[in-house]
């Protein structure tokens, strides 16, 4: 929040979205809380310059991901961007039947942005991180 006046924040399990509100609850930087998956979030209109996700994704299947990335380009003022931080595997994707999470590659995010009629801006990978573990990579897409 160091970055932005107003920061709101999306979180499917209401336990953890209550133990947010308490943290937070004197930062005048927080804005909204929204305890709703991402598969059924829809950001106001026009209201965010940036949409920051993070280590999410996975959760969602290709279709929502989809829906979900056109949705929050509605969100975006003119000029916004979508910033997406996730893992990332060398080819196609990845299940991980433990958690039910999916690892894709970034030609298969890439594909997925396409198909949301994204914009991509940049990408980069994370630097300086375990070998042992799924390659990490930014994008800033619109």
């Amino acid at each position: 929040t160091k970055m932005f006046k107003k920061t709101d924040l999306v979180e499917p399990v209401e336990k953890l979205l209550k133990q947010g509100e308490v943290m937070l609850k004197d930062n005048e930087r927080v804005g909204r809380f929204h305890y709703v998956g991402l598969q059924d979030f829809t950001p106001e209109k026009g209201l965010y310059d940036v949409i920051w996700v993070q280590w999410v994704i996975g959760h969602l299947t290709d279709d929502d991901f989809v829906a979900f990335f056109t949705r929050c380009r509605r969100g975006l003022k003119p000029g916004g961007v979508i910033c997406l931080k996730e893992n990332v595997c060398k080819d196609g994707f990845v299940v991980d039947k433990d958690d039910s999470s999916v690892t894709r590659s970034d030609v298969y995010l890439q594909g997925l942005f396409k198909t949301a009629g994204m914009e991509m801006l940049a990408m980069t990978f994370q630097k300086d991180f375990p070998k042992e573990l799924f390659a990490v990579r930014m994008f800033a897409v619109r």
